[in-house]
């Protein structure tokens, strides 16, 4: 047995389930075992009891952690950098901010420096898709092995009663609902880019609803949907509640501007999708091109295609059906058990060996 350490900043983040908690639970009885410990309690760790050492995305501005990285070399000891975005390179730093909308240069100039800081002291990294893990490798040189994000046993077991509740359902409700599940300020511009498509569906289609979770800033036109009640907004949920939201939509909407950040962004709103047999369209970033197969168990659009990919599925229900069925099957495939296995098998043997 081969025990693998994290360092983590805390345990209540996104990155936390999706990077450690659940690699940990999917580890359970094999040959690694995963534990993880918060930065202020370093102190405490026993490095000889560990074969390797993962730092979770994080900054180093006090320091700590590049002393801790120093005294794992010490005994020997390889530490890698677990990443699951593009948050390392200066020259990204302006890209990051206009993909998100954001407006503070000096924070997010910080964040990269102290990420790189700790990227500079590592022995290798553990990113999220393989177009992330060749611009680690042309920014630093060093080894890079991918892990994808996953679901948890408590997520297939949920999403398995959602999706047999959605018989029941399909039978009892009328009507076409799309969901958004990334309703944020960061992901306006994303939004922005099918505004007037979902506008047009929603005014030729009156049965037609769109479904957000979070929150976002609307222009008028969106605004008059949200007052008569076409546009339903719903706040943050946790992730499991999130799989009943996403199993009670016909379709589920994944838009994003292309560039280099996004194409470093994860499948995950594909896969929790196809959890619970939801069909997905999502703009064709590097792990959407990856994971779905146009037609077969989603969509992929474009700007001036998202109508069209809308309009089919309302148009053709049972084929829907098909498609999120097949969704599901992928998801459950690729995101959970054996091959979520010996990808993470294979790159701790990676880097172990």
């Amino acid at each position: 047995m081969k025990k693998v350490l994290y360092v983590v900043e805390d345990t209540k983040s996104v990155q936390f389930r999706y990077r450690v908690k659940n690699v940990a639970e999917a580890l359970k009885g094999r040959d690694y075992e995963v534990e993880w410990v918060v930065k202020t309690e370093l102190d405490r760790v026993k490095l000889d009891e560990f074969d390797l050492v993962v730092i979770l995305r994080q900054t180093d501005k006090d320091g700590v952690i590049s002393r801790f990285i120093d005294l794992v070399h010490s005994v020997s000891k390889k530490v890698l950098f677990d990443l699951d975005d593009l948050i390392f390179d200066y020259r990204d730093v302006m890209l990051l901010m206009r993909t998100t909308n954001s407006k503070n240069v000096a924070y997010w100039m910080g964040y990269f420096w102290g990420i790189r800081r700790v990227a500079r002291k590592v022995d290798g990294f553990i990113c999220t898709n393989g177009f992330l893990a060749k611009k680690l490798k042309r920014s630093f040189g060093k080894r890079v092995k991918v892990i994808r994000n996953s679901l948890n046993a408590a997520q297939v077991e949920i999403s398995g009663r959602f999706v047999e509740k959605k018989i029941a359902r399909r039978i009892a409700e009328s009507g076409f609902s799309i969901g958004y599940f990334s309703g944020s300020p960061t992901h306006k511009k994303d939004f922005v880019m099918v505004e007037p498509e979902l506008v047009h569906f929603l005014k030729i289609h009156k049965d037609a609803k769109l479904k957000m979770v979070g929150y976002m800033e609307f222009s008028k036109r969106m605004k008059r949907l949200v007052n008569t009640g076409r546009v339903e907004m719903v706040k943050p949920v946790d992730y499991l509640r999130l799989q009943g939201l996403m199993a009670k939509v016909d379709v589920n909407i994944a838009p994003l501007i292309i560039n280099d950040f996004t194409n470093c962004k994860s499948e995950l709103k594909f896969f929790e999708a196809g959890a619970v047999e939801t069909t997905t369209i999502a703009s064709p970033t590097y792990a959407f091109l990856k994971a779905i197969e146009n037609g077969k168990n989603g969509f992929l659009a474009r700007p001036g295609e998202w109508y069209d990919k809308l309009e089919y599925l309302y148009k053709h229900p049972e084929e829907n059906k098909t498609i999120a069925k097949q969704a599901r099957k992928y998801a459950l495939k690729h995101y959970y058990g054996k091959e979520f296995l010996e990808e993470v098998e294979a790159a701790y043997d990676y880097f172990t060996r």
